[in-house]
């Protein structure tokens, strides 16, 4: 029986974090498997390509992932490909769905991309399903000014709040604020953050706990393969890896398990292959399906474990549920 095929699709070389970057370690250790290896970024996917086919460079060795834009791009037909690992990074936007409706438009499957792209295009990093919400926090996401008295109401005895932008990504936009006290400061800060109520924000309530860190835990399916503490930047509540937030190796609690457990069991009925999820007090502040990362950080802090080989040993394994919910 032939090995699968994998087709990883990134955003452009450039912009990729190449010595710590997820995508990139998992490409190495499914060139070590002896799994075909292929790669495509969204700046050259579908340029000069026929009905049915990709732009993309077939990627043998190690060496070749030190630049990936030296090697030789060629028209590949979709079918050529088993999986396709969609991993461009959020916010999930125009051109990110437009890039994921050219690939089903081409011919591609909903089963061939991972994870699911009725997923991708629909769900937000920063909002756990429905069926995961008794482990969010207290969250409100205003559109309309006739939406203020609601999320008065439900964050009145709150000392701060948190607003993410849901249009951004990595902590851009996220910020922390002292909670309104009337009607009208409430009225300020809403047309402030949305921009004339021309664009949603999610409120959230402020956890505290974030000043001890958040778990990040990793799943390939509904297989836990890690988890690891990340701190907040100095100075800051918001953990920002890129500019000195500092990780370390962690072991979960009996609560922190058993929500682990309600995740991985969703993921599954999702068909989500790959999810980084974080927990701050025991309550799910980020629900990363779209490009999660940290593996190598994570592979660090377990001591070396090669916890590449088992996301890519469950991503052989992968069959897509008949209906994802």
């Amino acid at each position: 029986m032939q090995t699968p095929s994998f087709l990883w699709v990134t955003d452009p070389w450039s912009t990729l974090y190449h010595t710590k970057d997820t995508t990139l370690r998992l490409m190495l250790e499914a060139i070590n498997m002896g799994i075909p290896t292929f790669w495509t970024a969204s700046d050259f996917l579908f340029s000069g390509t026929s009905h049915g086919e990709v732009m993309a460079v077939e990627v043998k060795k190690k060496s070749d992932l030190t630049d990936l834009e030296t090697l030789e791009r060629r028209p590949y037909p979709l079918s050529r490909f088993q999986q396709i690992h969609d991993r461009i990074d959020p916010p999930v936007d125009e051109h990110y769905c437009k890039l994921i409706d050219q690939l089903l438009d081409s011919g591609a499957s909903e089963q061939q991309i991972l994870n699911p792209p009725s997923l991708l295009k629909h769900l937000s990093e920063k909002i756990p399903p429905d069926e995961l919400m008794q482990f969010a926090p207290k969250l409100f996401v205003l559109q309309h000014e006739s939406e203020l008295n609601t999320v008065i109401n439900l964050f009145k005895n709150d000392a701060e709040i948190v607003s993410k932008p849901l249009h951004l990504a990595q902590s851009i936009g996220v910020n922390k604020h002292p909670t309104p006290k009337s009607f009208e400061e409430w009225k300020s800060l809403a047309v402030n953050l949305t921009h004339g109520f021309t664009q949603p924000i999610l409120f959230e309530e402020y956890l505290s706990e974030i000043q001890n860190g958040e778990t990040r835990l990793w799943f390939a399916g509904e297989v836990l393969v890690g988890s690891m503490r990340k701190y907040p930047k100095k100075g800051d509540f918001r953990v920002l890896i890129d500019e000195g937030s500092r990780v370390s190796a962690h072991t979960l609690t009996p609560e922190e398990e058993h929500i682990a457990k309600a995740i991985g069991s969703t993921l599954k009925k999702q068909g989500v292959l790959m999810a980084a999820v974080d927990l701050i007090g025991n309550k799910i502040c980020d629900y990363n399906i779209t490009s999660p990362g940290l593996l190598m950080q994570l592979e660090e802090v377990c001591g070396g474990t090669n916890l590449a080989r088992i996301v890519l040993n469950q991503a052989l394994q992968y069959r897509a549920p008949q209906v994802h919910e």
